[in-house]
Order: C-alpha cells, then sequence, then structure tokens
C-alpha cells in the first residue's frame, strides 16, 4: 500500500516540477498539493521538504494570481521545522533566507535582517555562500550605503556563480533600491549592468527589474523611454509568468501620475492595490497606497487621500521602513497644508529630519523634506527659512538629476515669491515658474505644464 502511495506521491510531485517548469504554475499548484497530502501520508520528510518548497515558490514567486504571501509563509515554516531537528546543511540555510525574503513582503526589514544573519551565520560555519536580502532590508532600515555595499557584494557572488535566480533577484533588488534613494545617477549606472545579464536569462525574467526600471526612468525624467518599458512590464502576462512584486509594484501607476495621465493612473493602481492585498503582498499595498493617495492629493480628494496616505505610514513604521517613510512623509505634510492644518503638516516635516541622521548620506531623500518645509514655511510667512530649503531642495534634485522634482520646487518658490511681494520677487516668480515649465514640458508632465500656463495667464490678467 505504502509502495504504491510513494510511486503516485513521486509521479505526482515529477509532474507538478515540469508544469512548473514549462510555467503552468495553475497545474503544478494542484498537483504539488495532492503530492505533499500524500507524502505527509507517508511520513516521508525529505520529500515534504521539497514539496514544501515548491509550493513557496509558487506562493511568493508564481503568477500574481496565485501569489499568496501568507500561504507561502505557512509552507516554508513546515519545511524549516523539519529541518530545524535535523543536522545543519546548506539547505537549512536556504529556508532561512526563505523566511527573510518572506518578510520583505510582509515590509518588516527588521524581521528580515534576522533571518538574513542567521543564514549568514549557517552558511559561514558550513564554509558556503548563501545569498540573503540583507542588504535590502538594511537600506528599508535607513542603513544605505551598508544595505547597497551588502546587494553588490551578492550579485557578484550570482554572476560568478551562473545562478539565474539569484541575479534576477538581486538585480531587481540593486535598481529598486537606488531609485528608491532617488539616487538617479546609480540606478542608471546599475541598470547598464544589470539589464544585459537578467535579459539573456530569458523567459519572464526581466519583468520585475523592468519594473524597477520604470520608476528609475519616471524619476529620471526619461518619459519616453519610461513609457517602452512600462509598455513592455504592462505587456508581462500575471497569470502566467513568475516574478517578485516589492515596491515596484505602483511604479506603473507612479509613471502615469507624473506624465499628467490620471485617469490611467487610477485605472492601474485601483486593479493593482486589491490584488496584492488578497496576496497579503504588505510591501506593494504600502506603495500602491502612497501613490493611489498621491493621486487624490493631485485631485483634491482630500479624504481618501489622508486614509490611503496614513495606511502607507502605518505599515511603513509596524515594520520599520525608515526608506519608505522618507516617501510617505513629504506627501502627507504637503496634505495637511492643503486642509490648513499647518500644525499637523510641521509634525510630518520634523518627524522626516529627525528620521534623516546627519552622519550619513541620504542621497536624493532629503529634497522632498526640504520641499516640505519651504511650503510650511512659505505658509508661516517665514520667508528666510522658506527660501534656504527651496534652494537645498533645487540643488539636491541637481545633483541626483531628478528634473521633475526640480520644476516642482521651482513652482513652488515661484509662488512664495509672489506671496512675499518684495521688490524683485515677482521677476523671480516670473524666472522660476519659466524654468519650471520649461522643465515640465521636456519631461512630458501635461498637467503640471498646463498648471503653469494657467498661472502664467493669471499673472498677465
Amino acid at each position: 500500500m505504502n509502495e504504491d502511495l510513494a510511486k503516485k506521491a513521486e509521479i505526482l510531485k515529477n509532474l507538478a516540477s515540469a508544469e512548473m517548469y514549462g510555467g503552468d504554475y495553475s497545474a503544478a499548484l494542484k498537483h504539488g498539493q495532492e503530492a505533499l497530502k500524500l507524502y505527509e501520508k507517508l511520513g516521508d520528510l525529505p520529500n515534504l521538504v521539497l514539496g514544501h518548497t515548491m509550493l513557496v515558490t509558487i506562493f511568493a514567486e508564481g503568477p500574481l494570481v496565485l501569489q499568496d504571501q501568507a500561504k507561502s509563509l505557512e509552507h516554508v515554516e513546515a519545511a524549516l521545522t523539519i529541518a530545524e531537528s535535523g543536522p545543519d546543511t546548506p539547505e537549512k540555510a536556504f529556508f532561512y533566507t526563505l523566511m527573510a525574503h518572506h518578510y520583505l513582503h510582509e515590509d518588516e526589514p527588521g524581521a528580515s535582517i534576522t533571518w538574513a544573519r542567521k543564514a549568514e551565520d549557517l552558511a559561514g560555519k558550513l564554509g558556503t555562500f548563501v545569498g540573503t536580502p540583507l542588504g535590502t532590508a538594511q537600506a528599508r532600515m535607513g542603513e544605505l550605503d551598508n544595505g547597497m555595499k551588502y546587494q553588490e557584494k551578492d550579485w557578484e557572488f550570482y554572476v560568478q556563480g551562473g545562478n539565474p535566480l539569484g541575479m534576477v533577484l538581486c538585480g531587481h533588488q540593486i535598481i529598486l533600491t537606488r531609485a528608491l534613494v532617488r539616487n538617479i545617477p546609480l540606478a542608471l549606472k546599475w541598470e547598464k549592468t544589470v539589464a544585459p545579464e537578467v535579459a539573456r536569462i530569458g523567459r519572464a525574467s526581466p519583468n520585475a527589474v523592468n519594473r524597477s526600471l520604470v520608476l528609475t526612468h519616471a524619476l529620471s525624467g526619461e518619459i519616453p523611454k519610461a513609457m517602452e518599458t512600462c509598455r513592455i512590464a504592462e505587456s508581462f502576462d500575471v497569470n502566467a509568468g513568475a516574478s517578485c512584486w516589492l515596491e515596484d509594484s505602483a511604479s506603473l501607476g507612479f509613471l502615469y501620475l507624473r506624465a499628467g495621465d490620471w485617469d490611467r493612473a487610477r485605472q492601474v493602481l485601483e486593479k493593482a492595490l486589491p490584488i496584492h492585498d488578497d496576496a497579503h503582498n504588505t510591501v506593494a499595498v504600502k506603495a500602491l497606497c502612497l501613490v493611489l493617495g498621491s493621486l487624490n492629493l493631485k485631485e483634491r480628494n482630500f479624504p481618501k487621500a489622508e486614509e490611503l496616505l496614513l495606511k502607507s505610514l502605518e505599515i511603513c513604521r509596524n515594520g520599520g521602513n525608515i526608506l519608505f517613510e522618507l516617501w510617505a512623509l513629504p506627501v502627507l505634510a504637503e496634505l495637511y497644508l492643503k486642509m490648513g492644518q499647518l500644525e499637523k503638516a510641521a509634525e510630518y516635516v520634523d518627524k522626516g529630519f529627525e528620521l534623516m541622521k546627519p552622519e550619513q548620506n541620504w542621497y536624493g531623500l532629503p529634497a522632498p523634506m526640504y520641499l516640505a518645509r519651504a511650503m510650511l514655511a512659505a505658509a508661516r510667512k517665514d520667508w528666510e527659512t522658506a527660501s534656504d530649503s527651496f534652494d537645498k531642495a533645487i540643488q539636491i534634485n541637481r545633483q541626483y538629476q531628478l528634473p521633475w522634482d526640480e520644476a516642482r520646487t521651482l513652482y513652488e518658490r515661484g509662488l512664495m515669491y509672489l506671496a512675499r511681494g518684495g521688490q524683485g520677487d515677482r521677476d523671480k516668480a516670473h524666472q522660476d515658474l519659466d524654468e519650471a515649465l520649461a522643465i515640465f514640458q521636456k519631461v512630458g508632465a501635461k498637467k503640471d505644464a498646463e498648471k503653469i500656463l494657467r498661472k502664467k495667464e493669471m499673472l498677465r490678467a
């Protein structure tokens, strides 16, 4: 009887493996689960571990419609429970790494670091290499330089070892992290290194990298390039292709928002949000809430903007994601400024500067915080602080090649000059508005350009 069950389980396991390799993840899931039940009856621990591992792959990195990070965690923990009862092996270190990667999706970088270090410690004891998301998690916790150095070290190991999955995951995280710290020159430099390597792997491999490049090019103002990469990313079949979805899950909506196609942005974001919510992919939900909240802010739907932005901030704070909190705080400050709640806006501005420890490099992240501080100071008629903060924001945006952000800052500084109304201020305002208009037109930000044209028309009246 047991021999027959074992044969049937073996057939199902091999069938599921072949189906997964061939891209039929739904069939692989069905047959993998059937095989797992048989191995549980048999008490076959080695094959139970293999079965759980296959299901982790499907639920964590399979087609988006099948992903479920909560179910993935159940299978990782089940496999790890079996592995922990045995000797220390590279396999056990691998399960520690899976736990670390899971907590990236939970947006709990602190927990991810704990598991990644366990994996590293065990691999060091065994004299083997294990790639972990330690660098990505460190960067999310605000250790930007340490995190990015670790990512680069891992990349070299993956390339030298010819590890395709490692190259895809690490390359994706390298470009995304540099885009999130708003260091566009560095993100573009890594595009030249990562994209050709990943493209050679084939199948659906480039998709995660493409989404991180959509964000990079949207920030850099290379809108035609961003739109082309976006087109490729949108053609990706979420029902079939496997991919890892992190903060770049919101990159397509972010691009459409900046390009001024707000209807398309809403369509993309509102479609993606419930999918990632159902998949318990918290890291994506957080990013989607931020961009959708920003869209509602643009459309002056303040209650909905507040709901979404506060949800994004709550996720950041629950998991200790300082890096993305620095994306949320200036948007919240702007929201409360527009709602006339200056003290509340000041709380978010102060928190942002408190998070950015002065002894380390924060790359382009301070620019939005300086813009928020400048807008707050202008609202309070503290012209000196406003002027100084606008200048710092402009300088940082230019240094890290963030033209849209530079134009936005110039526009707001122009409004400050008009509000201040001192000698020569009107001329300075016109100069800033003209410069901002030229940049917005160059980067294809049509709604922002239209807003400036309307303002200039009002000034002529």
